[in-house]
């Protein structure tokens, strides 16, 4: 079983979804509308083993990062948090005090993004071996009138990345991707400073590579990384940041080029977008494009980039 193949499936069944659903499964949040405005909602998880080890974890940043994964999928679509609700499923050998200590953790890190925990439900599992998780529902409003979604990206506009990329996974239980800041109000004065023009956006949760991949599939294109120009943390080699994912950094496009820090942020232009079934040559005169959708440009060869990055399987 493999996720993508399954999420296809999913997605094929979009077109049968009710009027009042204006953006389906296949993006970072859904969208419906509502008498007098439009609601954005999306839902994640963390399931111990998998996304934390609960051994070298803090239960103060397990807590956090359950709600901070849902948060950057608000960042990516430049939303407005509202509210979010938490089911949790426990071992039962899991204890009063440290369930106390997650949901503690889980509430003081929604009210901090003004995203407060409004509900949810718990279950316990009926092994003690069965994970703890904890699925996250958040619900934002749009930041204006245009919805930044995955599917705008238009030939010509330059591909960016905030902040630097890799090293997100360390094993001592206080990396990177379990204390990043869910990029909301980046996202957010983003869309104001560019508005329309900000055509296509991403969280980069599963590796550079993968998440690019899925703004070109969904827009029709091809996308060109210069994977020299990847702005990788100390010690990490381009590589590794295009693939390891877990960054929760926004990845977006827009036409012309843009300060290279917006907002006490680092914003780093990294490629450009192609037509998907005409190869072109960017400004630095390199080829690219083609009928793939990411490739990366190490300076003397080009590789797919559609497969650096993590799907789940078995």
């Amino acid at each position: 079983m493999r996720e993508f193949e399954l999420l296809e499936h999913v997605y094929a069944a979009n077109a049968e979804l009710a009027r009042h659903v204006r953006i389906g499964p296949g993006d970072d949040m859904a969208m419906v509308d509502l008498d007098g405005g439009r609601l954005l909602v999306a839902v994640d998880q963390i399931v111990a083993g998998k996304h934390v080890d609960l051994d070298t974890t803090p239960l103060e940043l397990v807590g956090r990062k359950a709600i901070t994964r849902s948060l950057s999928d608000i960042a990516a679509m430049a939303g407005k948090p509202v509210a979010s609700l938490v089911a949790v499923t426990l071992p039962p050998d899991f204890g009063s005090k440290r369930a106390t200590t997650l949901f503690d953790a889980m509430r003081k890190t929604a009210a901090d993004y003004d995203c407060p925990l409004i509900g949810g439900d718990i279950a316990i599992h009926n092994e003690n071996s069965h994970p703890l998780t904890c699925s996250v529902t958040v619900l934002a409003t749009p930041s204006g009138e245009h919805v930044v979604t995955r599917d705008g990206a238009k030939v010509g506009d330059g591909v960016y990345v905030t902040g630097r990329l890799g090293g997100s996974l360390l094993p001592d239980g206080t990396g990177h991707h379990l204390t990043f800041e869910p990029r909301i109000k980046e996202a957010i004065e983003l869309y104001r400073h560019l508005g329309t023009n900000l055509h296509a956006m991403i969280d980069i949760s599963d590796g550079l590579g993968r998440d690019a991949a899925h703004i070109a599939e969904a827009s029709g294109v091809s996308i060109q990384i210069d994977a020299r120009l990847i702005p990788c943390r100390p010690g990490i080699e381009w590589r590794q940041a295009a693939s390891e994912g877990e960054d929760y950094e926004l990845c977006f496009t827009a036409p012309g080029e843009l300060p290279t820090n917006m907002f006490e942020l680092e914003v780093t232009r990294i490629g450009e977008v192609f037509d998907r079934k005409e190869p072109e040559k960017s400004s630095r005169g390199e080829a690219g494009g083609g009928s793939r959708g990411v490739v990366f440009l190490d300076g003397a060869s080009e590789l797919p980039g559609d497969e650096l990055g993590w799907q789940h399987e078995s």
